[in-house]
Formats: structure tokens, C-alpha cells, sequence
């Protein structure tokens, strides 16, 4: 997947979710129920879809380069872990002697139950996702639309149907309903409600890894150890939107302390500032419902606020309050940057939901060597 911070196959994939008009012309059916998947070192979807009037799951891995031996394993463990499904590889382009390596794979491992498609991505899409790439990451979702005027975005270079065009599946074809009773529940519906409202926020397209009792949503904010933090109903019985810095992170948490003032008449009246936190807490309202719709107009204020110091766009330039700390030290802060500029991030590339998965998935790589 992406490395150095790029963005490209994440921007893809949403495209892919939310605007792509053109599966059934190339697959003789529709997708339902699509979902971006939380990758994880263990698990290697993109995106996971279900062919309703099959009952079949289907599941894409994307690559914007050529298709790779890397890949082939990737698709593989997809094909052993999903033994009745529809598979696509989504690539620039596929030499012959590897799909013919997986179709002598598939024989020997009798995957007769799996349906395969290699989709190669024209060379017009790539240059366009190079250059939404490059845009302010609030500016990207509704600018994918202009993907919508390539002809033969993505194209058939290959297929491997093996089921019977009576076969039918056993995936569930509606979406899941939510038992408020259940904390892992209560956090995924709080993140369709987020997506719904926020769908330029492209960190909530995925789905979340959930712990079975833990009540607090976290989601990327766009640089490594800093990130929002949500609730409908924690420990303490309260709601709240925070943002969270790692203890590597406490120089950017006091300078963001220092437009305390700012943030108040900004983003909300009864911010708290506390132990690398900044947050809004409150009581639930009487439904979650209505819990979910407050932390989104909160969580929204939040992000439309911090981004664009979180992307670059802005320097933390203005303190408010007392100065808590030294000249130097402020300026070490705020001002060892002149250029604020995305290029001056090279060494430290913005971290998205996917440079999130990629740095977990090359740690546990490192521990299996070792």
C-alpha cells in the first residue's frame, strides 16, 4: 500500500465506495453494502462488498502500481481466508506469467468456489489521483468527483469465473443493525453517524478495529501520535470529542494551549485543556441518537478548526493566554518552521488511517523476523 505518505489508493478506494458508477459493466452484477476495511497486519482487504442477489462477499485489493509476487501472496491468503467469494485485484497493470502463476495456484488448491477479476487502472485516473493527492485533505472527497469523467477508469484484463451462474452464498446481504446494549455497537453506529455528516473527513471511511468494553472511538487525525478521541457514554457516564497527544506530542499540545482564547470562541465555549487532552465533555442526551448528532457537531467544529494546523496549512502563530513557557522554548514550538508547506514534511509525512495500518503492519513484520 502507500508509503511516504501518499494517499492515492486510500483516495481510490473511497472513490471506488461512494462515486463509482461502472461494476456492473465490469463484472455483470452490482455491489451492495461496500466498506472500506481498517487494515490490519493480519488482514489485507481494501475494500469488502457483497453481490446481493448471490449471496456472495467480494473483496478488492487496490494497488496504483504493476501487480507484484507481494500482491499474489496478499490475494492468496484472501482466497484461503474467503473460500466462497468473488476476489478482485485492482492493479496498473498484470503480467501474464503471474496471473497464469495464480491460475495454476487456484487449480492446485481447488478454488472452485471463487470467481477472480484483474482490473487494471488507466493511466488518465493515476494522474488524477496524483494530483488530488496533493490538495488540502478536507478539499479531497468532493473533489473525486473528477474522476467520474474517465472513460474506462478501470478496465477487465483478465477474469477466472469457476462458480455456477446458479450458485448462490451465504453472506448476509443487509446491513447490520446495531444493540445499543453492546459498546462496540455504539461506537460503529456513532461512526456511520460521523461519516454520514463528515464524508470529506476521509479517516472515517473506515471501519474501526473494536475491543468488545471499550467505549471510546479513536480516529486518526492526520499526524502520528495525535489523535481524536470520541465517546457517547465512557466510563465516567460522560459524552465527549477530544484531542488526544501522545507524550511525544506535548510541545504541539502547549503550543495549541497557547490560542486557548481562540479555541474557546472558535470551536466551543467549554473546551477543557488538561493532561494532553483537549476536549468537550458533556452529559448524554436522552437517546443516543441524539448523543450521536451532538458529538458530530462538535466533532465537526473540531476538525474544521485543527486541520489545517494538523496539515500544514496554518502556523500556530497567535498566544492568547500567559506564555507558560520561555521564548526559546516557544520558539523551538511555532517557529522552527518558516514554511509551513506540506514539501517541509518529507521526514514525517501526514499519517492517514492507511500509513496508520502500513506502520503496524511493518512492525509486526520486524517481530516475525525476529
Amino acid at each position: 500500500m502507500s508509503k511516504k505518505g501518499s494517499n492515492g489508493e486510500a483516495i481510490l478506494s473511497i472513490y471506488l465506495k461512494d462515486f463509482y458508477k461502472g461494476w456492473k459493466e465490469l463484472l455483470d452484477f452490482e455491489l451492495s453494502n461496500i466498506v472500506l476495511e481498517q487494515r490490519h497486519a493480519n488482514s489485507n482487504i481494501d475494500l469488502s462488498a457483497v453481490n446481493r442477489i448471490r449471496k456472495l462477499g467480494v473483496y478488492v485489493e487496490i494497488q496504483l502500481t504493476k501487480a507484484n509476487t507481494n500482491y499474489l501472496d496478499r490475494i492468496q491468503n484472501m482466497m484461503n481466508r474467503y473460500p466462497e467469494s468473488v476476489i478482485i485485484w485492482v492493479a496498473r497493470s498484470f503480467d501474464k506469467m503471474l496471473l497464469q502463476e495464480l491460475e495454476d495456484w487456484m487449480a492446485k488448491h481447488n478454488k472452485q468456489y471463487i470467481d477472480f477479476y484483474a482490473l487494471t487502472i488507466s493511466d488518465e485516473a493515476l494522474k488524477e489521483l496524483h494530483s488530488l493527492n496533493k490538495l488540502y485533505k478536507l478539499d479531497v472527497y468532493h473533489k473525486m468527483r473528477v474522476l467520474n469523467d474517465i472513460d474506462n477508469l478501470l478496465q477487465v484484463e483478465y477474469k477466472l469465473i469457476n462458480l455456477h451462474p446458479m450458485h448462490c452464498g451465504s453472506v448476509a446481504i443487509e446491513p447490520p443493525t446495531y444493540d445499543f446494549s453492546r459498546p462496540d455497537d455504539v461506537k460503529k453506529a456513532l461512526l456511520k453517524v460521523l461519516q454520514k455528516r463528515m464524508p470529506y473527513y476521509l479517516n472515517f471511511h473506515y471501519r474501526k478495529k473494536t475491543n468488545l468494553h471499550d467505549h471510546v472511538l479513536t480516529v486518526g487525525s492526520g499526524r502520528s501520535n495525535i489523535s481524536y478521541r470520541c465517546s457517547a457514554n465512557n466510563a465516567n457516564s460522560l459524552a465527549f470529542v477530544e484531542l488526544y497527544f501522545d507524550s511525544s506530542r506535548e510541545k504541539e499540545y502547549v503550543a495549541f494551549k497557547q490560542m486557548e482564547k481562540t479555541i474557546r470562541q472558535k470551536v466551543h465555549s467549554q473546551i477543557r485543556f488538561e493532561v494532553r487532552k483537549i476536549g468537550v465533555y458533556f452529559q448524554p442526551m436522552q437517546t443516543y441518537e441524539e448523543t450521536f448528532e451532538k458529538i458530530a457537531e462538535i466533532f465537526e467544529r473540531f476538525i474544521q478548526f485543527f486541520s489545517p494546523y494538523i496539515y500544514g496549512r496554518k502556523e500556530i502563530m497567535r498566544i492568547d493566554g500567559p506564555v507558560e513557557q520561555t521564548v526559546g522554548e516557544i520558539n523551538h514550538i511555532i517557529l522552527k518552521r518558516v514554511d509551513y508547506s506540506e514539501a517541509m514534511f518529507f521526514d514525517e509525512p501526514y499519517e492517514t488511517e492507511e500509513s496508520y495500518r502500513i506502520k503496524l503492519e511493518e512492525q509486526s513484520e520486524i517481530m516475525i523476523r525476529r
